[in-house]
Formats: structure tokens, C-alpha cells, sequence
């Protein structure tokens, strides 16, 4: 006698519709680096679906009491991060793909000249490159530009005489949208050692967002980057080079792979086990019935 009836096409959609909402969230948990919690999840869920197994019907009313409060834990103390989550959702249908990558080629050199410029009259400045996430939430103050980017201007706005020279200048698709803006201090206090605020300022946008911020020190001159929730000083004008242009090729919008395993080899393991919590939970609250 068979315990799990044989799945049709509506149970295969079911899974896949399921594994494709699991695996957003384990990408989710992964990106907001608060994998440790995903483990947990994992764990609890995996002794859960052991009480099912043995009909422990106390123990599952109890878990089942316990995810309801859970949830609501999770949502008070990511709803940051859940906030980007649902921002990153909502761009993903907006995305372009297809055609040529758009040419950085001569806005990289400006950066790269600008900064290392600044860094050798040791003028403190901070540009922010703009990645897919949107920026305007974490930004305030400062004033709108729309201007084209030119070593000029960026040299022109963080003169000590401008006003706007100690905030930072907001860079998306070649142009100058803002500056004089403020952003988001990091609390993480271990990174920060030896830095100042517009590093600080750097890091707490870097770990809000997928932008990339060119940091340079009014006091000791050298170049950092925050990219990731990283800030790192950089040894020179060529690893600067480095950084952007890896920057501008992971965020970019590339044509898209001709390789169809490309796809698959993303992320591969995120979409095992999210496949694998699909189909036992199909098998556990669906094939039964």
C-alpha cells in the first residue's frame, strides 16, 4: 500500500511555486548576512517535521504556538532588512536584460582620476555609486544636481568652500543626481577602527544596500572602498580600478547568459534545499490526503 500518492501536474506546480518562494528567502537570509538565523530555522523546522513523523501531537502544538511568535519576532527585528527585501522584489519585474552592456569605460576613469586627485591635495570627499537597490530612503539632506560627471565638478564640490563638501555625492548612470547628502552611520564600531565619519557614513550605506562608495581621507589621503558591508583602504589608484570595474560588471545590466546551466549553478545549494523543504512539506501536508 503506498503512503504517498504519485503527484500530478497541479502538486508539481504547487512545489515549485513553494521552492521558488523558499529560495528567495534563503537568498534573502544569505544577502542580509543573517544566515545563522536561516540555520536556526532549519533546525527547528527539521524537529518539527520529526514530530509530524512521530505524531508527538503535544510537541507539535507547541511549535505550532512558537512559529506564531517567531514570525513575529523575525518581522520586529529584520524589518529593515524585510523592507529590502520586498524594495528588491518589486525592481526584480523591472529589470532589463537582453542587448549590450552600457559603456563605463570613461566614467571609470573619472573616478579613478578624481580620486586620486583628491587624495594627493588629501581633500575628504565621498562618492556613492549607485548598484540595483534604491537609495533615496537612506539619503536625506543635501541638493539635487542631474548634472554630468566630470572631474571638474566632483573637484568643484568637495572644495572646502562648497557646501555641500562634507556630505556625499550620489552617482547613477553617469550622472551626479546629489550631493551634500548624509547617510546612515555604521554601528560596527570593529570596522571602523581608524576611521572617520565620512567612512562610517560609507559602511552603514554599504551594509543597506548593493552601492559602492569611494571613500577618500581628508586627513591621510588614501582611497577606501565600501562595498558589501566591507570598508577596506585600498594600496593605490589600480586597485581602485580594480573595484570599480568589478562593480560595474556585477551590476550592470549584461546581456543575458546564453548557457542555460548558468541559471543552475547559481546559487545551487540554496535551491537544493529549498526543493528539498518543498517537496516535504508537500509530502507531509498534501499526499496524505
Amino acid at each position: 500500500m503506498n503512503l504517498v500518492r504519485a503527484p500530478g501536474l497541479a502538486d508539481i506546480l504547487d512545489i515549485a511555486c513553494v521552492t521558488l518562494i523558499i529560495y528567495s528567502f534563503l537568498v534573502w537570509f544569505k544577502r542580509a548576512r543573517a544566515a545563522f538565523v536561516a540555520r536556526g530555522l532549519l533546525i527547528l523546522a527539521g524537529f518539527y517535521v520529526f514530530a509530524r513523523l512521530m505524531d508527538m501531537r503535544m510537541t507539535i502544538w507547541i511549535f505550532q504556538g512558537f512559529f506564531a511568535v517567531l514570525i513575529i519576532a523575525i518581522v520586529v527585528i529584520f524589518q529593515e532588512e524585510i523592507r529590502h527585501f520586498f524594495e528588491r522584489l518589486a525592481l526584480w519585474s523591472f529589470k532589463r536584460g537582453g542587448g549590450d552592456a552600457p559603456d563605463f569605460s570613461r566614467e571609470l576613469e573619472i573616478l579613478v582620476r578624481t580620486a586620486g586627485t583628491l587624495a594627493h591635495a588629501k581633500v575628504g570627499a565621498l562618492i556613492v555609486l549607485k548598484g540595483r537597490d534604491p537609495l533615496e530612503r537612506h539619503a536625506e539632506g543635501g541638493w539635487s544636481l542631474n548634472g554630468e560627471i566630470s572631474e571638474a565638478i566632483l573637484e568643484s564640490i568637495f572644495d572646502y568652500h562648497s557646501l555641500g563638501h562634507d556630505g556625499a555625492v550620489l552617482l547613477e548612470g553617469g550622472r551626479l543626481t546629489r550631493f551634500g547628502a548624509h547617510l546612515p552611520l555604521s554601528r560596527d564600531f570593529s570596522k571602523l577602527s581608524g576611521f572617520g565619519t565620512r567612512h562610517s557614513a560609507a559602511l552603514g550605506l554599504a551594509e543597506k544596500t548593493d552601492a559602492l562608495s569611494v571613500v577618500i581621507s581628508e586627513e591621510k589621503g588614501p582611497v577606501s572602498v565600501a562595498r558589501d558591508g566591507n570598508l577596506r583602504a585600498l594600496e593605490g589608484l589600480e586597485e581602485l580600478h580594480r573595484e570599480l570595474e568589478s562593480f560595474y560588471r556585477d551590476k550592470a545590466p549584461a546581456p543575458l547568459p546564453k548557457d542555460a546551466l548558468h541559471f543552475i549553478r547559481h546559487n545551487t545549494r540554496e535551491k537544493l534545499v529549498a526543493l528539498g523543504i518543498a517537496v516535504l512539506l508537500w509530502i507531509l501536508l498534501v499526499a496524505p490526503r
